[in-house]
C-alpha cells in the first residue's frame, strides 16, 4: 500500500509537470516541479511498468479462472485502513495524492482479486494438519512469554547512580519519586520512572538476567545501560502462558497461506509474461 501511494504521488507530480512550479530553493537556486518529475520518472518508471504489466496479466488470468474479490472483504480492508481516522481527514489525505474513495476501493479489489487468482492457479490450501505441524515446531515462541512490569531510574554517571541507590537502601526513598527527580531522561521524570511490562527476550541478556531475578518490590544494583547507568525495580510479574493450538489455529493457517501466496505470486506472473505478447513502446 505504501509503495502504491508513493507511485500515486509521483504520477500526480508528473501530471502537473507541465506547470513551471518551483518545489524548493537550495542556496538561492530553484528546483522545479519538472526536474522532480524527471527524477521520479527515471527512478520508478521501469519498476512501475513491470508491476502494471504483471497486474494486467494477473487480472486477465482472474477472468479466465472466473475469480473475483469478495465485496465484503474489500469493505473490511477499507475500514481497516481508515480505522482510527476522521473520515473527512482520511478522504482529504487520499485527495492530496489524487485519489478518491472509489480509487482506493478499486485498488483493494484488484489486490484481492490477484490474491484469489494466485490461490486458485496454484490450488493453494492449508489444512489443520499443516497448521499443527507448524505449531509443534514453533510452540515455544508462540506462547505468551513471562513479563515483568518495571520502573527505572536512569542517570548519566556511576556516581549519580550510586547516590540514588544509597538513598533507596539507606533511607528507603520512594523509587518513583526519586526517578521523577533524578532521572536524566525526560520521559522517566514525567512518568515517575514507569516503563511498563517488558517481555523476556526484549532486553540485553546481562540486563534481562538481573531484571527477571527480581520479585515485586525489589530493585537491581546500578548497572551500565546505553550512555548512562540504571536501577530497575520490579513492580509486578506475569508468568508465561503456553501456546494453545485451537486458539491459534486459524491465525497460523492464514500466515502459512500468506507465505505461500508471496512465494507463488512472482512465479505465476513470470509464467504469464512468458506466454504473453508484450510490446514496450519507446
Amino acid at each position: 500500500m505504501k509503495k502504491t501511494i508513493l507511485a500515486a504521488a509521483a504520477l500526480a507530480l508528473f501530471a502537473g509537470g507541465l506547470q513551471a512550479a518551483d518545489v524548493a530553493v537550495v542556496n538561492g537556486q530553484k528546483l522545479t516541479r519538472e526536474e522532480l518529475t524527471r527524477k521520479l520518472w527515471w527512478q520508478y518508471a521501469a519498476q512501475g511498468l513491470t508491476e502494471l504489466i504483471d497486474e494486467k496479466l494477473l487480472l486477465a488470468e482472474a477472468d479466465r479462472l472466473k475469480v473475483k474479490a469478495d465485496p465484503k472483504e474489500i469493505e473490511a480492508r477499507y475500514a481497516s485502513l481508515a480505522a482510527g481516522q476522521d473520515k473527512a481527514a482520511f478522504e482529504k489525505n487520499l485527495k492530496s495524492v489524487g485519489w478518491s474513495t472509489a480509487d482506493l476501493k478499486d485498488l483493494l479489489r484488484r489486490q484481492l482479486t490477484i490474491r484469489a487468482t494466485v490461490i486458485a492457479a496454484g490450488k493453494l490450501a492449508v489444512t489443520d494438519a499443516d497448521a499443527k505441524t507448524f505449531f509443534d515446531a514453533n510452540k515455544e515462541r508462540l506462547g505468551a512469554p513471562e513479563t515483568v512490569k518495571l520502573s527505572q531510574i536512569f542517570v548519566n554517571t556511576r556516581a549519580e547512580a550510586d547516590d540514588a541507590y544509597d538513598l533507596l537502601t539507606s533511607v528507603g526513598a520512594d523509587f518513583s519519586k526519586l526517578s521523577s527527580l533524578k532521572s536524566s531522561d525526560a520521559n522517566l521524570r514525567k512518568n515517575n520512572g514507569a516503563i511498563g511490562f517488558i517481555s523476556k527476550g526484549m532486553l540485553l541478556p546481562e540486563i534481562e538476567k538481573e531484571v527477571f531475578a527480581l520479585q515485586p518490590g525489589q530493585y537491581t544494583k546500578p548497572m551500565a545501560t546505553g550512555n548512562g547507568f540504571s536501577i530497575f525495580k520490579a513492580e509486578e510479574r506475569k508468568s508465561g502462558q503456553p501456546a494453545a493450538f485451537e486458539a491459534l489455529k486459524e491465525d497460523i493457517k492464514a500466515a502459512i497461506l500468506n507465505q505461500a501466496i508471496t512465494q507463488n505470486l512472482p512465479k505465476l506472473a513470470a509464467e504469464l509474461r512468458q506466454n504473453a505478447k508484450i510490446e514496450i513502446i519507446k
